[in-house]
């Protein structure tokens, strides 16, 4: 997969710089905040996943390293910022799940990586995952109209670059224990659906539109890298790289849909 000079230099410098706002106050959140933070919470389960399979493989250890207690802290922090929220509104039952299996997992990922560990890595992150995602349509169903539907779906797009990432790391490390090229396929499959249904929402201005049109294009580049496969060649790296400028891009996207009025 040959990469032009001027797009890998933006890759690789985008790649580690921190793609998310700092945590404020819960008590100063809207809903729709929070919808975007519980979305938040679902990427982070995904990305934690990822750089522990690629520290685990030897790929820019460092800088993964980084990632990962990065991710760790902020999701810990957002699950501060649920739990103040949720009990502010007296649904704070709702968040139990995701602390209990947020405490299993965390467990998983301090340790130094180990290719015996990875299944179970990313099946705990799957399950996490699923009580994060369970929040999300608790929190959705309290919005009227559109709009907690789009902060979720391009929040969703969030997760699935992150999810895509992980599940092609698996592949390279030749992990096994689940079908990861199935899961992959339905990733990118559940990504492609998802960007036509928000390209073609009624309640995009030029901004989103414009938004959406550079995540098509660095998408349609992202899924050459899935062509190596075929012949068993890997470049976890590159698909690192280029499903992280999509992420940047679906995070300011989802704040663009969480500003319309």
């Amino acid at each position: 997969m040959h990469l032009k000079p001027s797009l890998l230099a933006i890759i690789l410098t985008c790649l580690f710089l921190q793609p998310f706002e700092s945590v404020v106050n819960a008590a100063e959140l809207t809903i729709d905040e929070i919808i975007n933070i519980a979305g938040r919470q679902r990427m982070l389960t995904q990305r934690i996943a990822k750089s522990y399979l690629l520290i685990g493989q030897g790929v820019a250890t460092d800088k993964f390293n980084q990632q990962l207690q990065a991710g760790q802290q902020l999701f810990e922090k957002q699950l501060v910022q649920l739990a103040s929220f949720l009990k502010n509104q007296q649904q704070d039952v709702l968040l139990v799940p995701m602390q209990g299996q947020w405490s299993t997992f965390s467990q998983l990922v301090t340790q130094k990586p180990q290719f015996n560990q990875a299944d179970n890595v990313i099946k705990e992150g799957d399950r996490l995952l699923a009580a994060c995602e369970q929040l999300v349509i608790v929190l959705e169903q309290q919005v009227k109209g559109k709009k907690g539907r789009l902060i979720n779906l391009a929040g969703r797009q969030r997760m699935l670059s992150q999810r895509i990432a992980m599940l092609y790391a698996g592949l390279s490390w030749r992990v096994t224990g689940g079908d990861l090229q199935q899961h992959l396929q339905a990733a990118v499959d559940e990504y492609d659906r998802a960007l036509v249904m928000l390209r073609s929402s009624s309640v995009n201005n030029e901004a989103l539109n414009s938004a959406l049109d550079k995540v098509i294009s660095q998408w349609r580049f992202s899924r050459s890298g899935f062509n190596f496969m075929k012949n068993n060649q890997y470049v976890p790296f590159v698909i690192a790289a280029t499903t992280e400028f999509m992420l940047k891009k679906m995070e300011g996207i989802t704040s663009q849909y969480e500003a319309i009025h």
